[in-house]
């Protein structure tokens, strides 16, 4: 039965789509503490399922079940990602979240984030009304850095601590086999350990080089960046692969099993390599698996594919 708000029970089934990263560079850190960064997102078929409720209660109330008891409880991102999401409307009511995880955690594939966004994305089309843009941004802005990304889907360049995001136009389709090591790599350490290796280094230099990279063109991803001069980089794998040989190895054993190219996504564990077709891909995943890694073969999913708001719809909400 609907309350007087309008609000009626619904339940809705849905994928949380991991993300990789084509590119990064990491810049100079800001005054809030994040540092600047320039990316290109792209999400793939790795995914988690969900299945988010919502009811008219007496007064707010989330609840979280997952596959992995470790990630029960109110620290989990779907969980604040419904509770933001309560917060912002002012409804009483209660959703229940039933998370069946697949992507694997500190593996710099978004897989947290991703689950917040399909979160936000479905509490806010069962809604009698539908919170604007900006204010769904704002939530995902709020929870972490991946995350407005990860509600748009698709392609995209992200700036600024990546929440400031140009989408791009679908890039051609893609194979790719991703795999993890025994690792996982802490996104907070990370930043330390490249901001301190390059405290010897010439910052002002490099920074001017990556600035004048050209990151507004949405030419198909082959082997090389849209865009970029420079080819597929990621700043990470800078330090990184010094702490973590078995990351290194990783990658390597990917461009020796045939990827152009192999990357490190985000801040890892996680490398990937793209292939010239989903078997080849598909094989690789095999292989890798029988070698001790965890591996997934994947294909890029477009924006329309995510089922996430139109790219419009964020025009005015980038920031």
């Amino acid at each position: 039965m609907a309350d007087p708000t309008g609000l009626r029970p619904q339940a809705l089934q849905l994928q949380a789509y991991a993300k990789v990263n084509l590119f990064l560079r990491v810049l100079d850190k800001r005054p809030d503490g994040f540092h600047n960064i320039r990316t290109l997102f792209q999400t793939v078929s790795l995914s988690d399922s969900l299945s988010v409720r919502i009811t008219p209660a007496s007064r707010p109330a989330v609840q979280l079940t997952c596959s992995r008891e470790d990630l029960q409880g109110e620290d989990n991102l779907a969980w604040r990602a419904a509770d933001q999401m309560l917060r912002l409307t002012g409804l009483a009511a209660q959703i229940e979240i039933t998370l069946d995880k697949a992507i694997p955690s500190g593996a710099g594939l978004g897989g947290g984030s991703s689950d917040a966004a399909a979160v936000i994305r479905a509490v806010a089309s069962m809604l009698p009304t539908r919170p604007d843009a900006q204010a769904l941004f704002d939530v995902a802005a709020e929870l972490g850095s991946d995350v407005p990304f990860l509600l748009l889907g698709g392609s995209a360049i992200g700036t600024g601590r990546g929440t400031e995001l140009k989408p791009l136009a679908d890039l051609p389709p893609a194979a790719l086999a991703i795999a993890q090591p025994a690792v996982e790599v802490s996104t907070a350490w990370a930043y330390r350990a490249l901001q301190e290796h390059r405290a010897a280094l010439t910052p002002d230099s490099d920074k001017s080089k990556i600035e004048r990279l050209d990151l507004s063109s949405s030419t198909p991803f082959i082997g090389s960046l849209p865009g970029s001069r420079e080819g597929v980089v990621n700043d990470f794998e800078s330090v990184v692969f010094r702490r973590y040989p078995l990351i290194a190895a990783l990658k390597e054993r990917l461009q020796a099993l045939g990827a152009q190219p192999a990357l490190m996504s985000g801040s890892g564990s996680a490398v990937f390599g793209v292939f010239e077709s989903y078997q080849s891909a598909r094989l690789v995943a095999q292989t890798l698996r029988a070698e001790g890694f965890a591996a997934w073969s994947a294909e890029y999913v477009g924006r329309a594919a995510s089922r996430a708001p139109d790219a419009s719809d964020f025009d005015s909400a980038r920031r």
